[in-house]
């Protein structure tokens, strides 16, 4: 028996009719028995079970492990593949006529680009999805490009979020999960951080604990933190994975982890959804380019209930041009991280508290919510935004 199912059957009495039932993550299992005949398939889903239990696979709300959807605008490449030649002449795609130099973008951009501007992308971003893969070095099938991380969170959600189910995340962490989760009708419990005096840091143990508890459908974990910067080790990741409910989705948020490559998760858990970025150590941040690491069942739903056409045609070129670059992005770390640690030393020497940081930016702890509101106040008179995170439970860093 898979070990987050309970089985129990009930005889009616007077009536020939027992139903037994199963109650599982999925709020699929449900069937009835007619004087031993099987009314609705339970042998066939304890057989389910029994399967998941060895290779549980990608959990999806209910409607969607139920019904493979078909988009309906799969893009002018997927065509030409189909037909085994290029399209010379897209009438079909109801674009617009070339305007050529009377274009108004054609003062700002070169002929192609204005070119592309008319025409609808790939759906698919074929090429910046072969890029990141070669990069990651993970399987074509195992990746997924989106608008954005951000994007990518409200995806994952999609896929496994129904009203009323849990979500479990840490108070005060990056806020966009909680934002997604309740415009969904998510129940969202938070769980607070581990603050040692020294160390601010996701507390692992008490997330796993809640998520059992509250039977939760989906677990958000920046890894490194946003906030605080701490990160985890892939093995430390890979032990809270094995810790949390079978059925239960882990949002696994490595928006920063191209500033500790070392600390990425390199190897599939199990229903376990990686989202990474190209905002940070690729300077892209206005192009809203994502991408999401996962089982290829899971990228394969997901690309079915995913918007389409989120990747316009000309960030998908501008996007091209800087993977290819090799040098730049390594630049571009490098000489944050040098940034990053002359401010934190700098603040250290003075009256801060820096935390330590394993992303792009440094986190300061005050005494409370008021010194660090007064100090960003003070901040922004001079015309520098610093961040305070609007959850009350971080209201004393900055």
């Amino acid at each position: 028996t898979a070990r987050d199912l309970t089985s129990f059957s009930v005889g009616v009495p007077g009536s020939s009719l027992s139903v037994a039932s199963l109650r599982c993550s999925h709020k699929r299992c449900m069937s009835f028995s007619r004087g031993g005949q099987q009314v609705r398939g339970f042998r066939n889903c304890v057989a389910s079970h029994a399967q998941e239990s060895s290779d549980p696979g990608p959990t999806f709300a209910p409607h969607l492990e139920q019904n493979t959807i078909v988009n309906p605008f799969p893009g002018m490449p997927t065509l030409e593949a189909a037909i085994g030649r290029t399209v010379t002449a897209r009438i079909g795609s109801n674009e617009c006529i070339p305007m050529g130099s009377e274009h108004p973008l054609s003062a700002y951009l070169p002929e192609e680009l204005v070119d592309l501007a008319r025409l609808y992308p790939d759906p698919y971003a074929r090429k910046i999805r072969a890029q990141l893969a070669t990069l990651s070095q993970v399987p074509l099938e195992e990746l997924l490009i989106d608008a954005g991380a951000d994007s990518l969170i409200s995806l994952t959600l999609r896929t496994r979020v129904l009203p009323g189910d849990k979500v479990i995340t840490t108070a005060g962490t990056y806020p966009t999960v909680v934002y997604f989760a309740k415009g969904m009708g998510a129940d969202v419990v938070e769980v607070p951080y581990k603050d040692d005096g020294n160390l601010i840091i996701p507390d692992l143990e008490a997330l796993a604990k809640s998520a059992k508890e509250n039977s939760a459908a989906v677990v958000y974990l920046a890894n490194p933190d946003n906030p605080t910067g701490h990160v985890f080790t892939p093995s430390e990741v890979a032990a809270f994975r094995e810790s949390l409910p079978q059925s239960c989705v882990l949002i696994l948020d490595e928006a920063y982890i191209d500033f500790c490559p070392e600390q990425g998760v390199s190897k599939r858990m199990p229903n376990t959804v990686q989202l990474r970025t190209l905002s940070k150590a690729y300077g892209l941040a206005g192009l809203r380019v994502g991408y999401a690491i996962a089982d290829k069942r899971w990228i394969h739903k997901a690309d079915q209930v995913r918007v389409q056409f989120t990747m316009n045609s000309i960030s998908n070129f501008l996007v091209e041009h800087v993977l290819n670059d090799a040098s730049f992005s390594s630049t571009l770390i490098s000489r944050t991280k040098q940034l990053r640690d002359e401010l934190s030393s700098k603040l250290a020497a003075g009256t801060g508290s820096p935390l330590p940081s394993s992303t792009n930016f440094v986190t300061v702890r005050y005494a409370n919510a008021e010194d660090a509101t007064a100090r960003q106040k003070e901040l922004w008179k001079s015309g520098t935004a610093v961040h305070r995170p609007p959850h009350p439970a971080m209201g004393h860093v900055l």
